[in-house]
């Protein structure tokens, strides 16, 4: 009884798989948490496995398959390209291992709602790393909009941008804007982001219209997105994408007594420094009251939190006691939906019902 008791205390033996830049993020909330250990990892390239394994300290295995056959490694953390979270996903869960896959869940409806069946059949925890949501910012944004402060919301507007179509080559998975890579280029990589936290605030989307350009990146993808959409309350919404201008990170609501905005002021530094700032981002991050008889906006005091870290502690959490998780398999699939849809209304070139 004792040794059962303090087996479930002991932190989460966790793997990460993919050694991409979004990996060493991941990675040091792993370090920082109390909760979950890292175990082994496991890439491709022999070069970055080691290194990883260098740095972190933690075991390396040839293979996925390998990874699973540890028993030591209860969840699997998912750094890969999108269009191998599926399989991966579904092969963990049958071997009984739990799941965190980095947004977003995947690139296409079929394959996120696989992986949502094969972890519910297994009963595994499925988390999806849809951290924006946990901004000190964005989470005060909801709790205003619940106590009543904006009265009620009617639109709202939003843009997650950055300049890294500038970044693409063709040994890189994103440079192909087809299926087998990152559709809707910015929208899938940024803007999914947004399209979570939206359909946490307001609920379920009935209609989206979209325009997708490709203007001044040389990858085969678009790098300049607008998307607009009707939720089935009736309010309205906006969302921008491109990756060819320098980071944004906004939402803007509207109200009938109040406005409420948040940015994340994020420099525009060199992307492994831009890494860094992800454990202390809400340090960026500005939310600003405009009241309807206030000449001026009220900037609100944000606690400092560390969103990585939240996630991953979750995921651990949940690993423990069987909680659901709030950024789980099925939220994924939603948010997926709303870029599915933008992507068959760009094709179509009419306005189109989103369906999950």
């Amino acid at each position: 009884m004792e040794e059962g008791f303090m087996a479930k205390q002991e932190k989460v033996g966790v793997a990460l798989i993919g050694a991409g830049s979004w990996a060493g993020v991941i990675a040091n909330a792993v370090q920082r948490s109390q909760k979950v250990r890292m175990v082994t990892c496991y890439t491709r390239t022999p070069e970055k496995r080691q290194a990883f394994s260098k740095k972190y300290g933690c075991d390396q295995e040839k293979s996925f398959e390998d990874v699973l056959k540890r028993e030591d490694v209860e969840g699997i953390l998912l750094t890969t390209p999108n269009a191998t979270h599926a399989e991966q996903t579904v092969l963990a869960a049958q071997h009984g291992r739990h799941v965190f896959v980095d947004k977003p869940i995947a690139n296409t409806l079929a394959d996120g709602k696989k992986m949502v069946e094969a972890c519910d059949k297994a009963g595994v925890v499925l988390l999806v790393g849809h951290d924006m949501r946990r901004v000190s910012g964005f989470r005060k944004m909801k709790e205003f909009m619940d106590q009543g402060v904006i009265g009620k919301p009617v639109m709202v507007e939003s843009n997650f941008s950055a300049r890294l179509g500038f970044e693409l080559t063709p040994d890189k998975w994103r440079w192909r804007g087809d299926d087998s890579g990152c559709p809707a280029g910015a929208l899938m990589t940024m803007g999914i982001h947004h399209a979570d936290t939206l359909n946490h605030y307001f609920g379920p989307i009935k209609k989206v219209s979209a325009f997708f350009n490709k203007l001044y990146t040389p990858a085969d993808v678009e790098d300049v997105t607008m998307t607009i959409f009707q939720f089935e309350s009736g309010i309205l919404g906006y969302l921008g994408s491109t990756y060819v201008s320098p980071r944004t990170n906004w939402i803007y609501v509207y109200g009938t007594d109040a406005h409420l905005f948040c940015t994340l002021s994020l420099p525009n530094v060199a992307f492994d420094e831009y890494l860094k700032i992800w454990s202390v981002v809400d340090k960026y991050t500005v939310l600003q009251l405009f009241g309807k008889t206030k000449d001026k906006p009220e900037t609100i005091p944000l606690p400092i939190g560390d969103p990585i870290l939240e996630e991953i502690d979750e995921f651990g959490d949940c690993i423990r006691t069987g909680k659901k998780p709030e950024t789980d398999g099925q939220g994924g699939v939603v948010a997926l939906a709303l870029i599915r849809a933008a992507i068959d209304s760009v094709r179509s070139g009419k306005p189109v019902d989103l369906k999950i």
